[in-house]
């Protein structure tokens, strides 16, 4: 990599590492390009050759971790299209937590300003909006196939769906807040139970 490219990706870096401290900070409507240039330590004018507006700032923080989640989506589509009984559609959906977990711990900024601010009006929030139906539907659509071939017991896999993951998103963001919830590790295995309990993948359904 030449020292241009390299002064880009430093300057393309720097502007996504203020755009998370200020939007963590004062939130996505509150926050200004000028607070985000001055954090990032560049010129105004250096903004706008890697972003045309705030809001595509904010996507360029916040699409990473969609496709990061849609890719574990696809590889668990593509794991359960093989797999026989129960007890191997358990295992493939404890490998899935695993890999959102992980995915969380790397992403815990950003996740953070995404839950703040997917309720709220505005361009933002509706861009979270429409990023959170694409991972519904994509759940929703391997739900789908695996109750239709037997390896899970949900009636209606849209419903399920959202159940499940408004309740891990709560969770997750009273974690994020700071909220005690008490042992991490038995929050998880609770979150595990929960879980399998309403794929009907309980231990005696997964034999």
């Amino acid at each position: 990599m030449g020292r241009r490219e390299d002064n880009k990706r430093q300057k393309r870096e720097a502007l996504l590492a203020a755009g998370v401290s200020v939007f963590g900070a004062e939130g996505y409507d509150r926050a200004s390009i000028e607070s985000v240039v001055k954090a990032a330590g560049v010129a105004r004018g250096t903004f706008y050759l890697y972003y045309p507006d705030k809001l595509a700032l904010f996507r360029a923080i916040v699409s990473p971790m969609v496709d990061e989640i849609l890719g574990i989506v696809a590889e668990v589509r593509e794991a359960l299209s093989t797999a026989e009984a129960r007890s191997e559609a358990l295992e493939i959906y404890q490998q899935m937590g695993i890999g959102l977990a992980l995915l969380g711990l790397n992403h815990e900024a950003p996740i953070l300003i995404a839950f703040r601010e997917s309720r709220r009006m505005g361009e933002a929030g509706l861009f979270l909006r429409s990023e959170e139906r694409r991972i519904l539907d994509a759940v929703t659509v391997i739900t789908t196939e695996a109750r239709d071939r037997g390896l899970i017991d949900v009636r209606d896999p849209a419903i399920t769906v959202r159940m499940i993951f408004g309740a891990v998103e709560r969770l997750y963001f009273d974690l994020l807040e700071g909220v005690d919830l008490g042992d991490t590790t038995a929050v998880a295995g609770e979150v595990v139970r929960t879980f399998t309990l309403a794929m009907g993948l309980d231990e005696d359904s997964a034999e």
